[in-house]
């Protein structure tokens, strides 16, 4: 057999990934808010686009604010179960639209309260304090070294060291930021800022410093007995001491928030007339574009062939976007179709009638594929009768249900919710009474998958859930 090199031709397919392909997949993911901006942008870096008129009828979407949301979801209560709103969405700007929303837009954003930071609120009141330019550039420093918690975890003595500083400078400059608000900023640990406000909003209480300092640990174990040894008072007094230590914040830095509003745009309305529901792509306000008659005519002349390509790209792309836009529109409005259709008894009835649903199965009703249908649903919110919801907080995985099929990972969610919420404080549920609950309701479910359920929802063990003046040791 005789081996060596030749040369032959082979045919194949190969998808190449051209700009124009890669910017219609990029529009797929873009929420209405950013693909306006992605509009604007052509407008202004491409010549052959132009926008069309706007009719005066067309207006900027409704922006529903936060707490208008939680408003609305307390009034639906009756319809369904509450809805734990526990995101807030940002809009970063819409974008230059028409005239009249432009300055409507910028009203709503002009009227709320702009946040500023932690690290800004503590130098404010620095500020207004008797400091000497040492001082104050002490605490700027300091300042800066507080983490999300609200604690200095360096150490101080060291910063006084590279500071070239008495510590007993330092030490008098972080005093004074521990009685800023929020009162206990900048201590180094939990220990010290409870000891910090209790200081401050309990003073002369001796026993409740010895108990910050001496038996927190069996205080998180409801031991009032040893600590009633310990302080030599009785389980009684103990009890009181604990009610006083639950109005202090371990973590300092959370009782406060920039006082900014936030803003979500549905980008789908779904509206039930009748037993139909009808779905609406917020959409209306945006440019509606074409391609400049003057431009295009251009290709028709003769051109310096660079001049000629650059035009020729120009308006390949022109055309490429729009299609892309009316695309992406009917994509998104075959997607909330069909998530209607799978979830037609959450749209009628609310939360509790979630079903488990997969990209997988949207991709096979429409003979899609699954990562064009986690683009269309990425950044995208849909306005129902039950609130506004991100399109991927519909899909979700199964739990085992005692008849066979399966319950939504969400529905769960909002059982244990409920469960939590209506509980007896005084005996809180433990995880185990948890699942003997939902088996009674024909969910079958692990224990270590309703801890880890409750870790989502931010609820705390059954043990430090109980309401203390309650247990005796």
């Amino acid at each position: 057999m005789k081996l060596g090199n030749t040369i032959t031709q082979r045919q194949t397919q190969k998808l190449i990934m051209t700009q124009d392909l890669r910017q219609s997949i990029e529009l797929l993911s873009l929420s209405t808010l950013e693909l306006s901006d992605k509009i604007q942008n052509e407008l202004l870096e491409n010549p052959m686009l132009e926008e069309l008129g706007v009719d005066e009828k067309q207006k900027m979407p409704e922006l529903f604010s936060i707490e208008e949301v939680k408003r609305i979801e307390k009034l639906n209560h009756e319809k369904s179960t509450d809805i734990n709103w526990q995101e807030s969405y940002s809009i970063d700007g819409p974008g230059r639209l028409n005239q009249e929303a432009s300055d409507r837009n910028q009203k709503y954003i002009e009227s709320t309260t702009k946040g500023i930071s932690l690290e800004d609120h503590l130098l404010s009141q620095l500020r207004l304090m008797d400091l000497s330019k040492q001082e104050f550039q002490i605490a700027e420093v300091l300042v800066s070294m507080i983490d999300e918690q609200g604690f200095i975890k360096e150490d101080l003595a060291i910063l006084a060291k590279e500071m070239n500083l008495p510590f007993s400078k330092i030490k008098k400059v972080i005093q004074l930021i521990h009685e800023l608000d929020p009162i206990g900023i900048g201590a180094k640990d939990v220990q010290e800022t409870l000891l910090v406000q209790a200081k401050i909003l309990y003073p002369n209480n001796d026993v409740l410093y010895q108990l910050i300092s001496d038996s927190l640990g069996d205080l998180e174990k409801f031991d009032y007995k040893k600590i009633a040894k310990s302080l030599r008072v009785t389980e009684d007094d103990v009890i009181s001491l604990a009610r006083l230590m639950k109005k202090l914040e371990p973590y300092p830095a959370t009782l406060y928030q920039g006082k900014k509003v936030d803003y979500v745009v549905p980008d789908v309305v779904v509206k039930q007339i009748g037993s139909e529901f009808n779905i609406f792509i917020n959409d209306e306000w945006l440019p509606k574009l074409s391609i400049q008659d003057e431009y295009k005519e251009l290709l028709n002349t003769k051109l310096p062939p660079t001049e000629k390509e650059y035009f020729q790209t120009k308006y390949s792309s022109a055309q490429w976007l729009i299609r892309s836009i009316q695309q992406r529109r009917h994509t998104l409005q075959r997607v909330v179709s069909s998530i209607i259709d799978f979830q037609i008894d959450f749209f009628r009835g609310g939360i509790g009638f979630i079903k488990p649903l997969t990209l997988k199965e949207i991709a096979e009703k429409l003979n899609l594929h699954e990562s064009t249908i986690s683009r269309i649903t990425t950044n995208k919110y849909i306005q129902t009768n039950w609130g506004i919801f991100e399109l991927k907080w519909f899909f979700s995985s199964g739990v085992k249900s005692l008849e066979g099929g399966k319950e939504s990972s969400k529905k769960i969610h909002e059982i244990i919710r409920n469960l939590v919420k209506d509980e007896d404080e005084k005996n809180p549920l433990s995880d185990q009474d948890i699942v003997d609950l939902m088996e009674k309701k024909g969910i079958e479910i692990a224990r270590r998958t309703v801890a880890k359920y409750r870790k989502v929802l931010k609820i705390l063990p059954s043990n430090q859930r109980k309401k203390i003046g309650t247990h005796k040791g």
